[in-house]
């Protein structure tokens, strides 16, 4: 799956916890949050996915004003792209994309993703990561429990622990090319893509990265590509050992 472990260098992903009835059990409700650097993105165990904001209780009328607030917010998030401001008419059709849609190639999936990586913080803060999430399939956002901010966490953790993790080479990392033309198992008809790209980390190591894409076949985002899993390489660039030893016997 897409979620693959710190030593397996591959994706992390994350869904959103449980309901905000806690948060929403009147009409003028107050959503008490502090505002610190230490603290974790998140509206007590209720919101995953929303800023830290603390609202009055004074009026229906702030109450409004500040859930208004919150609305433009989740809006600019979804419609500015972490690549947007990428200069490159190889790239232009990209631009002003932030989530899945049927449109979008196999073709485009992995330079979209390492762009915005690269610009993860462009034009808002985790843009690039946002961006990864909406990607994900099913698999990755389970094992997150629809957790975004936890999937965020645990990117940043793993970029700056592994330089060689894949969040570490796309965040940090020299360079990225792909190496081969996208595969589509069972012809153009086919639902399930693999790409493999070579990247070389801020301190110069090499890895080789295995994508595995797939298509929607059932709504929401009904034939949308996705990413399933990034397989990485071992030190040497390979994807299974050469040597198998002597150690064992068929």
């Amino acid at each position: 799956a897409l979620v693959l472990n710190h030593s397996t260098n591959g994706f992390l992903g994350s869904s959103c916890s449980s309901s905000n009835n806690d948060n929403l059990m009147a009409r003028r409700m107050r959503l008490v949050a502090t505002n610190t650097p230490s603290s974790s993105p998140m509206l007590g165990r209720s919101s995953c996915l929303y800023e830290r904001r603390s609202y009055d209780d004074k009026s229906d009328e702030e109450l409004f004003a500040a859930l208004l607030a919150d609305k433009k917010s989740k809006a600019r998030d979804a419609t500015a792209s972490p690549i947007s401001s990428v200069d490159s008419s190889r790239y232009a059709h990209l631009a002003n994309i932030t989530s899945p849609c049927p449109s979008i190639k196999p073709e485009d999936i992995i330079p979209l993703v390492m762009i915005a990586l690269k610009n993860n913080d462009v034009p808002d803060k985790d843009a690039g990561m946002k961006l990864v999430w909406e990607f994900a399939t099913d698999t990755t956002q389970y094992v997150f429990r629809n957790n975004r901010t936890e999937f965020i966490e645990s990117c940043h953790e793993t970029a700056e622990e592994f330089p060689t993790s894949f969040y570490g080479v796309a965040i940090n990392g020299q360079s990225w090319n792909i190496e081969t033309k996208v595969n589509r198992v069972g012809g153009e008809s086919g639902w399930i893509a693999t790409q493999v790209i070579k990247t070389v980390s801020s301190d110069g190591r090499l890895r080789r990265w295995q994508w595995e894409l797939r298509k929607n076949k059932r709504p929401p985002c009904l034939g949308c590509w996705k990413i399933e899993s990034i397989g990485s390489s071992d030190r040497n660039g390979d994807f299974e050992a050469r040597d198998r030893g002597n150690g064992w016997s068929d």
